[in-house]
């Protein structure tokens, strides 16, 4: 049971660890191409089942119980810190785009012409390094554009299609449809940045929530009682330990999905 006290308490601190340590830890850590991430349901799924069925050659039912609420305890964990991580991603590729369209603008007026504003735009914003190494080798540059579109965050390279379209169709200038468009996204990210703050503390107050079954038994252990004993040792606990862990998991996934609908602008 030590070791089911121990896992629990590594979860907890995993949900409420802030931010920036994780960020410094990524930033010294070598980036993985995107086809050697696992895909995390799987997993999870994987692990839990497994965790169960050693639970029942170990310990039959309880063993089970035990397996599952822990299995669903450090799963819901494991979730909030990559659905968190996913969330602050898009973010910042949001703000690449919309930074990379102020810059491609800026360079259009300072006299560039669009193919060579694009490369050096490319060079300093990740996020349209693809559609210029595309269209420097001859591809159509609106399909790539459109094609990265479609990524998490990428949204707004579809109005830079739009505006490179209409600039090659007609022959006008794209300086004041970049203009146009970067203007949309800087007030998009401003928004955007105005809705998370006022959501932070839902989130926050989900993912403690989540966590004061910790305290509850905390507090029975100061009045005398064997709250784990009880939990681990008798079919009503387990029952109520099943449920209990079932209803905090459900609760802080709905809570993380509520905000995030919330969250949507579009």
């Amino acid at each position: 049971m030590s070791v089911l006290s121990g896992v629990a308490i590594a979860a907890a601190l995993l949900l409420a660890w802030p931010a920036d340590p994780w960020r410094r830890l990524r930033r010294r850590a070598p980036a993985q191409p995107a086809g050697a991430r696992l895909r995390l349901v799987p997993l999870v799924v994987v692990g839990v089942a497994a965790g169960v069925v050693v639970g029942w050659v170990v310990d039959s039912i309880r063993g089970v119980v035990l397996s599952l609420a822990l299995g669903v305890a450090v799963a819901v964990g494991v979730w909030t810190v990559a659905h968190a991580r996913q969330a602050r991603r898009r973010d910042q590729v949001r703000d690449q785009v919309a930074r990379g369209c102020s810059e491609l603008a800026a360079l259009l007026r300072a006299g560039h012409s669009p193919d060579r504003a694009l490369r050096l735009v490319a060079d300093g914003v990740p996020v349209f390094a693809e559609p210029a190494a595309h269209a420097a080798v001859g591809g159509d540059l609106i399909d790539a554009l459109q094609r990265v579109a479609e990524r998490p965050g990428c949204h707004g390279l579809a109005g830079l299609a739009g505006a490179w379209r209409i600039a090659e169709r007609t022959g006008a200038s794209m300086t004041a449809f970049l203009d146009a468009v970067a203007t949309d996204l800087a007030a998009e990210r401003d928004l955007r940045r105005t809705v998370d703050t006022e959501l932070a503390a839902p989130r926050l107050t989900g993912r403690l929530l989540g966590l004061l079954p910790l305290v509850g038994l905390g507090l029975g252990y100061v009045v005398g009682g064997d709250p784990i004993g009880y939990l681990i040792g008798s079919p009503p606990g387990l029952a109520c330990l099943g449920v209990g862990i079932g209803l905090a998991a459900v609760g802080l996934v709905w809570t993380e999905r509520l905000a995030d609908r919330a969250g949507e602008l579009r």
